[in-house]
């Protein structure tokens, strides 16, 4: 006789994802500490090697070590000293800043959401459906979505474009302003 295990309670709805975040303002900071390492990395081993094969002959390391040798200090250093603590400071701030997020979450409990290019992308693609539009693109951050628009210049394509946009963007839970920037197919082409 085997024993049968009752099947696992849920405890309710899983937890939705956490919103994705940009790099941060340090993203640049690790390629270039790579490529310092890696400097670092060709100093010791060619130190190493000489040391191994030619016996302890001059190596790079040896004579950039050796180099300031002899030197009094001079009161004309304490510029460069204080810069150089200010940028590592700034480093450090800016390693422990918060993260940019580019997401915007979408209305109910499934954990979907929208990165900035996507709803760019929506605002546009809603703006084509009006009548009297002939081209929009659309520029989206987390709190305001420009849309530009060209129309054939009929007076209610303005308010109808501002709604439609309007209508696609209510599936987030926390939709951005909408701002409209159309002009006309006439006023363009007379330019």
């Amino acid at each position: 006789m085997t024993a049968q295990t009752p099947p696992r309670q849920s405890s309710g709805p899983l937890r939705p994802a956490a919103l994705p975040t940009g790099a941060g303002r340090i993203g640049w900071l690790g390629p270039v500490l790579a490529l310092l390492l890696i400097g670092l990395a060709v100093l010791a081993g060619q130190d190493a090697w000489t040391r191994l094969v030619s016996g302890g002959q001059s190596t790079w390391l040896g004579a950039l070590l050796a180099a300031p040798d002899g030197l009094a200090p001079a009161s004309w250093l304490a510029a460069p000293a204080a810069v150089a603590v200010v940028l590592g400071l700034l480093l450090v701030l800016a390693a422990f800043s918060r993260r940019t997020r580019k997401a915007l979450v979408l209305r109910g409990d499934l954990g979907a959401h929208l990165t900035t290019r996507d709803v760019a992308r929506l605002a546009a693609g809603a703006a084509r459906q009006v009548d009297g539009v002939l081209d929009a693109s659309a520029v989206a951050t987390r709190r305001k979505v420009t849309v530009q628009a060209t129309t054939t210049g009929d007076a209610g394509t303005r308010a109808a474009l501002q709604a439609q946009v309007e209508r696609a963007l209510s599936a987030l839970t926390h939709a951005p302003r909408v701002s409209i920037d159309a002009s006309s197919a006439d006023k363009e082409a007379s330019r």
